[in-house]
């Protein structure tokens, strides 16, 4: 098997670049009038699709430092999207809840979002989206990977320097 072409890379570098511009720009457009904007949005999935989590590990999940995802979470417990409860496990620790508002909410937005994919690849095939779907899941899986593998080496390093004499 022969490596990929250079040529590939530079066509996935310049469509990612476009995908992530037009994205936005369609976000900005078309779902402004949505309830939430899309850090709200993959919040409340992950705690929907997980459970109660910790700010730590729901901060990981989303690949965000802790002191954004606190703001973040502050900015949903003020809309009663979420609530902190007792962790079972664990008295002295608290775990961030979605509240029933907070699902209803999700489904919402979730019902908005699908609606603007299904019109805008109303003209594609159906294997076509289902394809794509799947590659950008892969996509997102092997980017999420990448970094955590990244800022795990990262902190190490951190480790290392912090040990070094003279510091």
């Amino acid at each position: 098997m022969q490596p990929p072409s250079e040529s590939v890379f530079c066509l996935l570098e310049r469509e990612i670049a476009v995908f992530v511009r037009r994205a936005e720009a369609a976000r900005i457009a078309l779902l402004k009038d949505t309830p939430m904007d899309r850090s709200t949005y993959l919040l409340l999935q992950e705690l929907s699709g997980r459970g109660p989590l910790g700010i730590k590990a729901l901060a990981e999940a989303l690949l965000l430092d802790i002191s954004t995802a606190s703001r973040q979470t502050a900015t949903l417990e003020e809309r009663g999207y979420v609530e902190r409860v007792t962790d079972p496990r664990d008295a002295r620790y608290k775990l961030l809840h979605i509240t029933q508002r907070g699902l209803e909410q999700l489904g919402e937005m979730g019902r908005a979002r699908a609606a603007f994919y299904a019109e805008l690849l109303k003209e594609w095939p159906e294997e076509e989206r289902q394809a794509f779907g799947e590659l950008m899941a892969k996509f997102n899986r092997t980017t999420g990977k990448h970094i955590a593998e990244y800022r795990a080496a990262e902190a190490c390093a951190g480790d290392r320097k912090a040990g070094e004499p003279g510091e």
